[in-house]
């Protein structure tokens, strides 16, 4: 896409060029060939007794070859003075397109002594602007992280002596204690490790932000690491009597950190226990696929409508369902999941409907990522895609776009299956071409962060119980 856009520019740029070159010719050379040609017309008319017979041609010839070279040098002029104009509006459209690429580093020098230049300058003091609110913004998210970690040291410096002495208390080890006693005392320590759990999942947030997130590497095996992984869980899970069903291919040895892959499996299969009816069945997978090892973990409880697969990874997100709320939590698991796969450059998405079940899959390179970029985990990104598809709408629809998205906002029809059905219904009225309809779901998806990718094919999948496209969170 910015490829074409680029050529098109050149194209523009070039058809500049050839208007400006032809205009300042036509200029040029009109004028002074009217000029040679009334001139030789009056020659020829004023004295015809005197020309010869060879002389009249030989005229004619030497105002040709006049028009001709003053054709030339105007060409020539037209051209240079053509690239005079068009050159710093490329050098324009070269600079904006390093902003779009997020460098506010980027300045002009263009001396046109017009308004050209007055733009390039104009151009420069809004990049020199931006540049100062970008460091502004690196400034404040540095600033938020450290005193986020900060913070949570501060906070469970006190927890760890405080819990212990809640524990002696709860053991009777300075006297006997009633039955209220103990009741309100196993509450005080249910909070305590629950607010324990929080700054814990703080910490953890903090360093990934900070690009701080520890990797122990190391030659795994890890379809044992699953293994022992889901027997670890098998304890929450018998519970609700669920049973947890383990797939997984053979796996060579791989470098990985076996740590950070349990974590993200005990939080991922946690929630499914948590949103599974009893008696039900909690299926865990793992295989090969191309230069990274794909995982999942699914289950067969209340599903996610489209709206909340957009924000389940977001932090402190919880399904809003009364019935679900009874198990608690504070909302940071799945965000803490995407921060440890995103920052090995892995992916992590769920596929879902309401009512089916979800399928939550990672992805894990086969090369591990030594070294460790932040991922931005606290802000939420509902605002930037809503703002994206308002975009979208204007460009396709034009002056009523704007007005059929907040119909749609009003409607809490926002979610990727709303608005493909939205998309299917203009193009059924013949107000969007099937091939516009198309580009218009590419759009939506893309801001969704989702692209086809086909992940597995086998048949015992998601995918075809639920006959859904299979999509990639990007």
């Amino acid at each position: 896409m910015d490829g074409n856009k680029f050529d098109i520019k050149n194209l523009l740029l070039t058809k500049i060029n050839r208007k400006l070159t032809l205009l300042f010719m036509i200029v040029a050379l009109v004028a002074p060939a009217l000029g040679i040609y009334y001139f030789y017309i009056s020659s020829v008319s004023s004295f015809p007794g005197t020309l010869s017979v060879t002389q009249a041609p030989l005229l004619r010839i030497v105002a040709i070859m006049i028009i001709i070279l003053i054709a030339v040098d105007a060409g020539i002029i037209g051209f240079f003075v053509s690239r005079s104009i068009s050159k710093p509006i490329r050098e324009l459209y070269n600079a904006t397109r390093e902003v779009e690429k997020g460098n506010y580093d980027v300045r002009l020098d263009i001396k046109t002594h017009d308004e050209i230049e007055e733009l390039a300058k104009a151009f420069n003091r809004t990049t020199a602007a931006l540049g100062i609110l970008q460091e502004e913004r690196k400034e404040i998210d540095n600033a938020k992280t450290e005193f986020l970690s900060i913070t949570s040291h501060e906070l469970r410096s006190p927890m760890t002596p405080m819990k212990a002495q809640l524990q002696m208390l709860m053991e009777e080890y300075f006297g006997k204690l009633k039955k209220k006693q103990k009741e309100s005392l196993a509450i005080i320590i249910r909070n305590a490790d629950r607010l324990d759990n929080i700054i814990v999942d703080f910490l953890e947030i903090s360093r990934i932000e900070a690009a701080r997130l520890k990797f122990n590497f190391q030659e795994t095996d890890l379809a044992q690491t699953i293994i022992d992984t889901t027997r670890f869980m098998e304890g929450f899970a018998k519970d609700k009597n669920i049973e947890l069903i383990v797939n997984v291919d053979k796996l060579s040895i791989l470098e990985v950190d076996p740590d950070r892959i349990s974590q993200v499996f005990r939080n991922l299969i946690s929630n499914a226990i948590k949103f599974s009816e009893g008696n039900s069945k909690i299926e865990i997978s793992a295989e090969l696929e191309r230069e990274y090892i794909l995982f999942g973990v699914r289950d067969y409880g209340c599903g996610l409508t489209s709206e909340n697969q957009i924000r389940v990874f977001e932090p402190f997100f919880q399904v809003e369902s009364t019935s679900r709320r009874r198990h608690g939590g504070t909302g940071l698991g799945l965000a803490i999941c995407r921060g440890i796969v995103e920052s090995q450059n892995g992916k992590i998405w769920v596929e879902s409907k309401s009512g089916k079940g979800c399928k939550f899959c990672f992805t894990v390179p086969l090369t591990p990522v030594r070294k460790i970029r932040p991922i931005k985990i606290l802000f939420s990104q509902k605002g930037v895609i809503e703002r994206k598809i308002r975009e979208e709408f204007k460009t396709i629809l034009g002056p009523l776009g704007n007005g059929e998205f907040n119909e749609l906002k009003n409607k809490n029809a926002l979610g990727k299956d709303d608005l493909f059905g939205y998309v299917d219904s203009l193009t059924g009225q013949y107000i969007l071409t099937p091939e516009r309809g198309l580009d218009f779901k590419n759009r939506i998806e893309k801001i969704f962060g989702y692209e086809k990718d086909v992940i597995n094919k086998k048949e015992d999948t998601i995918y075809n119980s639920l006959g859904d496209e299979v999509l990639k969170r990007d």
